[in-house]
């Protein structure tokens, strides 16, 4: 049977300053690592790793790698909260029945790890810190002090975003900060049919305190069923609303759609801007859709496709061998 792997980097309403084939070469290195899992050419970082089916190790991977990128919303590269602290969620989901979400964490290097270890090793769905956190290090995830996660260009927009908000007159600054938000995502069908999702955020840039957006909730940040599974990234809660990644599987379900219907309708439900969604239903077909500027994303199935793109068209366009 054929695999198919997608990611993302977040969804942005204005153009990206840093430089194009920076951003393309992290997300390829990112796909990269996926991509050797979900094609079992090599086993995933992490351990342990064996109850997890391939599509799981292959979205938890990429996440990884995503997160470990300071170009990305996400683990190293999360956006400071309105105290100049940091709060990070994550969700693994796949489309047996399992899934784990955590919110709130602050010293754990990869969130997208203490979502799986709620996932395998509690009966729960979604737990918060600092019960998160502490169950995270129970369980030997690797911490990190505030200063890994205190990168120069998260540090320069914050600081950019609190002045803007000083000077908004009649403003709360919810639009001074369009362009830092978003969060990483990846989705994968690997050889077995399996199909799973994940998500990990740094939420929103200057946020309150305690302050939880899509990333974590089941249906609105990503979504795993019998016909596809979804991510979504944007406007938080624009996708808790409407719950989208779940409302795209429900499409298919029971309104008979396809995957690219049902990622029409539910994105034109939203309003322009709002953000992006990546795709994969069971027979490995892929849709990445969004309605901001910018959505840096890429793709690799074992037929050989392998696209890499930031804007509305696709920048790269690879064929590639197993």
């Amino acid at each position: 049977m054929s695999w198919t792997l997608a990611l993302h980097g977040g969804a942005e309403n204005v153009s990206l300053d840093e430089d194009r084939k920076e951003y393309k070469d992290a997300l390829a290195a990112c796909l990269d690592r996926g991509a050797s899992v979900l094609s079992e050419r090599s086993p995933p970082s992490f351990s342990p790793y064996a109850h997890l089916n391939i599509a799981t190790q292959a979205v938890i991977e990429t996440v990884m790698a995503l997160e470990d990128c300071d170009l990305f919303n996400a683990g190293h590269g999360s956006l400071f909260n309105e105290d100049g602290l940091f709060e990070m969620d994550a969700q693994v989901m796949d489309n047996r029945g399992h899934c784990g979400a955590c919110v709130g964490l602050s010293r754990i290097r990869n969130p997208i790890l203490a979502a799986e270890k709620i996932m395998s090793n509690t009966p729960h769905a979604l737990v918060t810190s600092p019960s998160a956190e502490e169950f995270a290090i129970k369980h030997g995830l690797r911490t990190e002090t505030h200063q890994y996660f205190h990168t120069e260009r998260r540090f320069k927009a914050w600081q950019a975003v609190r002045e803007a908000k000083k000077t908004a007159s009649g403003q709360d600054g919810a639009d001074v900060n369009e362009h830092c938000r978003g969060t990483v995502g990846a989705v994968a069908k690997d050889k077995q049919g399996n199909i799973a999702c994940a998500v990990s955020t740094g939420g929103t840039i200057d946020k309150m305190r305690g302050r939880v957006g899509d990333s974590p909730i089941i249906g609105g940040g990503c979504y795993a069923g019998s016909s596809a599974g979804v991510c979504g990234t944007g406007k938080g809660e624009v996708f808790l609303y409407h719950n989208t990644c779940g409302r795209i599987c429900a499409a298919m379900d029971y309104a008979g759609l396809s995957l690219q219907d049902a990622c029409e309708r539910e994105m034109s439900a939203m309003a322009a801007g709002s953000g992006g969604v990546i795709a994969i239903d069971s027979d490995g077909g892929c849709v990445m859709q969004h309605s901001t500027q910018a959505m840096p994303r890429a793709m690799q199935d074992s037929a050989g496709r392998r696209k890499i793109a930031i804007w509305k068209e696709w920048e790269e366009n690879q064929e590639v061998s197993e």
